[in-house]
């Protein structure tokens, strides 16, 4: 993942989904002007056929493999997105008791969730035991001690998972790379298997899987077969130290196209058997998880905003800013890590284009959601714009910053379109707050 500059292509991903008829800008047939009207901007708009063919390529890719896509809820959780993720038989891979809620709500079966994270609280672990989740991932040998303990205050046994950190480079932005020794995740392969005779031995716990994970948009597929060739070893030590393994969770990492990419990413089909190559060595009989989180909703998602002015900066040359209604409030991704997000037209211009840069109201320099791009020099106040792959990492990272209240969420299908999340009002950032 690449900062953005003026010298990136200005491409606008593909879709299916989001596309032109007669000039403007639709979903699923829906006019965005029309939705803009009904429900105002700042508004993340998801295409639903989007989600349902993101999941069959994820699927598809995985062949014959006995498998389960665990999606990873941290990209996008709205409820209505997760039902309908439910509805074609995925499951979860969540980071916090709220996500377990979310998950458990949405109808998603607990036999089908995981549960990662470096820190998971008590009160989380009692949640994830009393849901009776499929298994609790480990990441360090004081997690597991406490999950033990847990369990056994309950007369149980808590199935576990241990993810393991495989110290392969996954080529990818520093701050989604997840499977270095200098990350914060994951037991390295040593104190992993160190383990072995005290998760054996407990009455309290039960060693599910072995998992991994090394990172997001991983550019090449050669780190992630490696890494599940290391992982599918370590399985094959713990089934012949007598461990009941019943899966081998080889993590995310599945790409999708920001617009900013200088030569394609590898297909979904390409990380399948990438993944089937590296589980030559596996033991026979395990399923295999896979944790796909921005694939399946990243690019189903986008966020509609609306200019509010267009303002002339100093300097040689002056800078152009268009103003708009959204923010790093709304898509923090471009201010925390200059991550690229592609700006299109809601309405289709003839008009000579020039650099721009699209930035938000709120008081911060890095309020910006694009930089340098080539935009329509008659672009003024009320013209709507659509910032591509928003529909992963964009609610879920929203802020309430400036008191700007959460923007609306908009559900499309062939058929109709609905708000699958009410604009919050300014009154309703203070309902917790005691005067």
């Amino acid at each position: 993942m690449r900062a953005a500059s003026e010298n990136d292509p200005q491409e606008v991903p593909p879709s299916r989904f989001f596309r032109r008829e007669t000039g403007a800008l639709s979903v699923e047939g829906h006019a965005l002007s029309a939705i803009a009207d009904e429900v105002g901007t700042p508004t993340y708009v998801y295409s639903r056929s989007a989600l349902t063919a993101a999941y069959e390529e994820v699927t598809q890719a995985m062949g014959t493999l006995p498998h389960l896509v665990a999606y990873a809820i941290k990209a996008n959780g709205n409820l209505a997105i997760l039902r309908h993720l439910a509805s074609l038989g995925c499951g979860a891979d969540i980071v916090s008791a709220g996500e377990l809620w979310r998950a458990t709500r949405a109808g998603i079966p607990p036999s089908k969730i995981v549960f990662s994270g470096v820190g998971k609280r008590d009160e989380e672990i009692e949640a994830a035991l009393e849901a009776d989740i499929r298994a609790i991932h480990v990441e360090s040998e004081p997690e597991l001690e406490r999950v033990a303990e847990i369990a056994k205050r309950r007369g149980a046994a808590a199935r576990v998972a241990l993810r393991v950190n495989p110290d392969v480079d996954a080529k990818t932005h520093p701050y989604i790379a997840t499977g270095l020794h200098d990350t914060k995740f994951g037991l390295e392969l040593p104190r992993a298997r160190a383990l072995l005779p005290r998760l054996l031995g407990s009455p309290h716990l039960l060693l599910e899987g072995v998992a991994c994970h090394i990172g997001s948009q991983l550019e090449t597929t050669a780190p992630l077969t490696e890494a599940v060739a290391l992982l599918s070893d370590f399985a094959r030590e713990c089934v012949e130290a007598g461990a009941p393994l019943r899966s081998i969770d080889v993590g995310g990492g599945w790409p999708m196209a920001y617009g900013n990419e200088h030569a394609p990413y590898p297909s979904h089909q390409a990380f399948g058997d990438a993944i089937r190559s590296g589980l030559q060595n596996a033991p026979d009989g395990l399923e295999v998880i896979t944790e796909p989180g921005r694939a399946l909703v990243g690019d189903a998602g986008a966020l509609l905003t609306r200019v509010i002015y267009v303002k002339r900066g100093g300097g040689e040359p002056a800078r152009r800013f268009v103003i708009v209604d959204a923010a790093m409030t709304e898509l923090i991704r471009p201010a925390l890590y200059e991550a690229y997000h592609a700006v299109d037209l809601v309405e289709e211009s003839a008009a000579a284009r020039a650099p721009a840069d699209v930035v938000g109201p709120v008081c911060e320099s890095g309020d910006f959601l694009a930089l340098g791009r080539h935009l329509p020099v008659d672009l003024t106040r009320g013209d709507l714009l659509l910032i591509r792959g928003a529909g992963a990492y964009g609610r879920e990272m929203a802020s309430a910053y400036n008191a700007r209240p959460p923007a609306a969420e908009v559900l499309a299908d062939e058929e109709s379109f609905r708000v699958v999340r009410r604009r919050a009002s300014v009154a309703s950032l203070s309902l917790l707050e005691e005067e």
